[in-house]
């Protein structure tokens, strides 16, 4: 089940990066990636992650997105 869950958590990111307008700003993608992310069972917000940098969350969302 869990497996599934994260399958489910990249094929729903991966639609919304290919739906959404190019001229996103960084904050949007954020919020946008934020919303699938803790929203996926077991997958735990870190403690720091609303003192990170807008640039630094995406970075790490993608990163985690890349490696599912």
């Amino acid at each position: 089940m869990k497996n599934e869950n994260l399958n489910l958590m990249k094929m729903f990111l991966t639609l919304q990066d290919i739906a959404t307008d190019k001229n996103e700003t960084i904050k949007q993608k954020v919020k946008r990636k934020e919303r699938i992310f803790f929203n996926t069972n077991g997958i735990i917000k870190p403690q720091n992650w609303e003192t990170l940098p807008d640039k630094e969350k995406l970075k790490r969302m993608n990163k985690a997105q890349n490696n599912l």
